[in-house]
């Protein structure tokens, strides 16, 4: 068990005045305890964080105790993050007789994992350092398709690391315009831009590394669109820094975009949080009241997109350090 990490529970659970809060997410898991596994369960309960594990998991936790025994804990009221949690276990934890309330807090557990420490910031950064070698190693030549690209890009990803962070996007030509392309047996031709979103793991942390190849090929609109999305992605990281609301990078985006007629272009928010897993709370949403904070670590991925034409991205991570710092 991760003491610190489990004291930054118990600290939200006094701020917000309720007893004991429970997880059931693999990733959470993982990040309270070092270990993935499944079917298990972390109850944070009076100081203390207790593990219900599987019968298959209990020698990886002394002293945890089944899982079954879970539905004899008692408890005036329970937080549970209702993201995390499938509809039928959620039914199945409500049918416990010693819990008085359940109380639904959204993103409760993402937001103490969204403040990274000193080694999980070094995880992501060599997650991220492997995915920019490999990424700048990719070849492609005229003829090939996109699925053999991919299946190069795998490859690749499976000798320097744990795996994928999330199954490679490689798109070419006109396949760009679509934000998750699933890769094809289009062939690269000459002209062609490619676009390649990839991420790997590092010792359970995740990247997340979008570029687009043949940029000598690139013409207008995508040409123009390109400069955009570089300049809006540069003028964002001038205004984030610790205390600024995390909707205003989105928003800073967007205004700039928009002010350059690529409003009706724009397809997805500008970004999200990774590290354990590649999607983490908190996005780069316009709708984002709360602060960036030191440690947070986000993926900011600005793009513009024209139907039947093409799209660009580019995407890298940053951490929260003063301003925003890239890995």
């Amino acid at each position: 068990m991760i003491a610190r990490r489990c004291r930054r529970v118990f600290e939200f659970l006094e701020k917000q005045r309720v007893e004991a809060a429970l997880t059931v997410s693999e990733s959470d898991i993982f990040y309270f305890t070092g270990t993935r596994v499944s079917s298990c369960a972390l109850l944070f309960q009076n100081g203390r964080t207790i593990v219900f594990a599987n019968p298959m998991f209990e020698e990886i936790f002394p002293g945890a105790k089944p899982l079954r025994e879970l539905a004899k804990i008692r408890t005036r009221s329970l937080v549970v993050e209702p993201q995390k949690i499938s509809y039928e276990k959620l039914k199945w934890i409500e049918s416990f007789d010693g819990i008085k309330k359940i109380v639904p807090a959204g993103n409760f557990f993402s937001r103490i994992r969204a403040i990274k420490d000193r080694e999980e910031i070094g995880k992501i950064a060599r997650a991220q350092e492997i995915s920019k070698k490999i990424l700048k190693n990719v070849r492609i030549e005229k003829g090939q398709t996109e699925e053999l690209v991919l299946r190069k890009i795998l490859t690749s990803i499976a000798k320097a690391s744990e795996g994928v962070s999330f199954e490679p996007i490689v798109a070419f030509g006109k396949n760009t315009s679509r934000p998750h392309h699933t890769a094809t047996l289009e062939k690269y031709r000459k002209g062609d831009i490619a676009l390649i979103d990839m991420g790997v793991k590092f010792k359970g942390y995740c990247s997340d590394l979008t570029r687009i190849k043949g940029l000598f090929n690139i013409k207008n609109p995508l040409q123009s669109a390109y400069k955009a999305v570089m300049e809006a992605r540069n003028h964002a990281l001038g205004e984030i820094r610790e205390g600024v609301r995390i909707g205003k990078a989105d928003e800073v985006i967007r205004e700039f975009l928009e002010k350059r007629g690529f409003g009706g272009n724009i397809l997805h928010s500008s970004g999200h949080g990774i590290g354990i897993d590649v999607h983490e709370w908190p996005p780069i949403s316009r709708g984002v009241k709360e602060q960036f904070r030191k440690g947070m670590v986000f993926a900011l991925e600005p793009g513009i997109y024209f139907r039947g034409v093409g799209g660009v991205r580019i995407e890298d991570v940053f951490v929260i350090d003063g301003g925003a710092k890239v890995l």
